[in-house]
């Protein structure tokens, strides 16, 4: 023991010279050997947390999501944010005399000093000051050792100099390290209390300051700290911080916004991301989802999906990507691939009347048809398995039905349709020939973000623009992918509920006024969708699981749509639209015809088809076909001759350049030409 109160005794005699010559500015050897000092607003501007802050378009904070696995802190906090009780419980436990000194306290050194050598103690002499000077270096061997001790209380007097003592606090609070991962009060408060470090208790506050010199202290020696530093507190110690050492991880501060946050994450290392996201619209259809969704459960129903935007400038106002109490938490149901269903028929009408084929008020056929590949037939049918006959098309676009949207597709006659979605943004698409007629009835898989961008293409008059998700986001050039006249035609359609009340009724979800609404439910009931909008919003939904499990009776008038609903009222209550889609100036779509014009659906002007010399000329035969009211009075002319038969005959090809033409009570409805080579 002697030994070592002499070794002690010769420690304290060098500290007190290098204090003596730091106090007068003689310690040039170890000024000249040491690290440059960085300034308050370097070691501020290089603080990097290791999460990505999510906040809404006024900066109040959404979600935060850990990009850095390696250590735990948070964004720098001014010392006004910091609980004025935690700074004092940190000032007592590690250097009360903060604001009297000059950077080294005489008193503390002599302290441990004499805690080391006549009481084994390993009570150290380090002020905040000089404790700072190793959590701002680049290198912290710099100050190890006998010399590192001697470099840091000059270095201590010198710092003082140049920063402020609530700088100098400011900066201790935001890097010390304390228990496992965390560093800052910021992450430790979040850890251990799940709160900021604003609003720690006394008790909180005495748990926490006195980890600072053992950050992984263990319980006993935990609380046998807090009891030193608040006596009159120590009953409480013992059940309170057995209960703090049992936490695992961190319980996150804000968890509103998981999927965009994910999306983001790979764009941005760390920091405040500021979104377009509006946080009562973000809150409100989280809540909307996961309401609903647990009202499903019981129809094996676990999954939902929103996306809100604003058609003007594409800010995405909602994104919410899963249902909240999903098992596959992190799936994001906003980009994944899913079977669109009917969702898709708006932009084969839209199609046709850029073409000039069709009009809202144009009369189609709704019967059975067969439609004949190389590997079968496909026959198409409604939902409810009943044909409805001849209807105006707005009646077949807004009752969504089947049958007459692949004969639709059939008089397109051209990849006119597929062309158009992918013009609307539709990724991954197959070439046409993989889906045939059956891409009229939404056999392909699409995201929520595309189809909701397609609708709101239409609301904005046919004119596609990309998304914004955060405000930094530079706009996209805009394209016009459907004229002003073919997404207007559209987009009235959808607003009128006479047209839906052939398939959903008077009074469904989707009877919302002065808004366009398509639903679709894709094979077997996997996927629900619901998509409309006004003249502000867009809104897109989901509905389904994401293991691809069927849903027990569940349509989209009854999965998604109900969501969709209450955001629409949401939005028109809190954001009122500026104008009436009922008042939007439509072309040619309130004149309409006394009567259904008749016309040929097979073959399609301008074809060109070639025999097959492999089979009997008599037995190849090719159809046609025509629509229009009072089918025994149509009446077909071949090459100016007049042939029996009325809407439907065979006829067998020849060589050569024909024309067919089709009669309507004796009146010429159409002329068609084709190639036979």
């Amino acid at each position: 023991m002697g030994g070592s109160r002499v070794i002690y005794k010769k420690f304290f005699s060098g500290l007190a010279v290098i204090v003596a010559l730091g106090m007068t500015g003689s310690a040039a050897y170890f000024i000249q050997t040491s690290p440059t000092l960085p300034t308050y607003s370097d070691v501020k501007q290089r603080h990097q947390s290791s999460d990505l802050y999510i906040v809404d378009h006024e900066g109040r904070l959404l979600h935060q999501w850990r990009k850095n696995k390696d250590h735990r802190i948070f964004q720098w906090m001014s010392l006004e944010q910091i609980s004025p009780i935690l700074i004092a419980e940190v000032l007592k436990s590690e250097d009360r005399d903060f604001y009297s000194h000059s950077g080294v306290s005489l008193k503390a050194l002599l302290a441990s000093l004499y805690q080391r050598s006549f009481k084994d103690s390993s009570r150290g002499g380090s002020t905040i000051t000089m404790q700072l000077l190793k959590l701002i270096s680049r290198d912290r061997a710099t100050y190890t050792g006998f010399l590192g001790k001697l470099r840091q209380v000059v270095l201590g007097f010198k710092i003082e100099k140049t920063w402020t003592k609530k700088e100098i606090l400011e900066a201790y609070l935001n890097l010390i390290p304390l228990r496992g991962e965390h560093q800052g009060v910021s992450s430790s408060s979040w850890a251990l209390f799940q709160k900021p470090p604003t609003t720690v208790t006394l008790k909180e506050a005495v748990a926490m300051a006195v980890l600072i010199r053992s950050p992984n202290a263990s319980v006993p020696e935990w609380q046998k700290r807090a009891c030193w530093q608040e006596p009159t507190l120590c009953s409480e110690f013992s059940t309170f911080i057995t209960e703090l050492s049992l936490k695992r991880g961190l319980a996150e501060s804000a968890n509103k916004a998981l999927h965009l946050a994910q999306r983001l994450s790979p764009q941005f290392t760390s920091g405040e991301i500021r979104t377009t996201l509006r946080a009562d619209v973000q809150t409100y259809a989280q809540e909307v989802v996961k309401s609903q969704i647990l009202n499903l459960q019981s129809q094996n129903v676990h999954d939902a999906a929103v996306l809100v935007i604003e058609n003007a400038t594409g800010n995405v106002w909602a994104y919410v990507g899963g249902s909240g109490i999903s098992e596959k938490k992190y799936v994001d149901g906003v980009q994944a691939y899913r079977q669109a269903g009917s969702t898709l028929k708006p932009f084969l009408y839209a199609t046709a009347f850029e073409k000039g084929l069709l009009t809202p008020d144009s009369w189609i056929e709704d019967s059975a048809v067969d439609i004949v590949f190389a590997s079968g037939v496909y026959k198409p049918q409604n939902h409810d398995k009943q044909f409805y006959g001849w209807v105006q098309v707005k009646t077949a676009l807004g009752s969504s039905l089947n049958v007459p949207a692949v004969k639709v597709f059939k008089l397109l006659n051209d990849e006119s349709f597929w062309g158009h979605l992918q013009a609307l943004g539709f990724r991954n698409l197959k070439e046409p020939e993989h889906y045939g007629p059956a891409l009229a009835l939404g056999v392909a898989d699409i995201t929520l973000e595309d189809l909701t961008q397609a609708y709101r293409t239409l609301a904005n008059n046919g004119i596609y623009t990309g998304l914004r998700f955060t405000t930094s986001t530079t706009p996209s050039e805009a394209r016009q992918v459907f004229s002003l006249k073919a997404a207007q035609s559209v987009s009235y359609i959808l607003a009128q509920n006479e047209n839906r009340s052939l398939g959903f009724g008077l009074d469904s979800a989707l009877s919302a006024p002065e808004v366009s609404v398509k639903t679709g439910t894709s094979k077997d009931m996997r996927d629900n969708w619901c998509v409309g909008f006004n003249s502000r919003f867009t809104v897109g939904v989901w509905v389904g699981n994401f293991s691809g499990e069927p849903m027990w009776n569940v349509m989209g008038v009854t999965g998604a749509a109900p969501i969709w609903k209450n955001i629409m009222e949401f939005l028109d209550r809190n954001y009122p639209s500026p104008r009436s889609l009922q008042k939007m100036e439509l072309v040619e779509v309130a004149s309409p015809q006394k009567y259904p014009q008749a016309r040929i659906v097979y073959p399609q002007d301008g074809m060109i088809m070639a025999l097959d010399p492999a089979i009997p000329r008599s037995h190849q035969k090719m159809p046609l076909l025509a629509e229009g009211p009072h089918p025994d009075k149509l009446q077909w002319k071949i090459n100016g001759k007049r042939v029996g038969g009325n809407h439907s005959i065979l006829w067998t090809p020849e060589s050569g350049r024909h024309t067919f033409e089709l009669y309507q009570n004796q009146k010429l409805a159409q002329k068609v030409e084709v190639l036979v080579k």
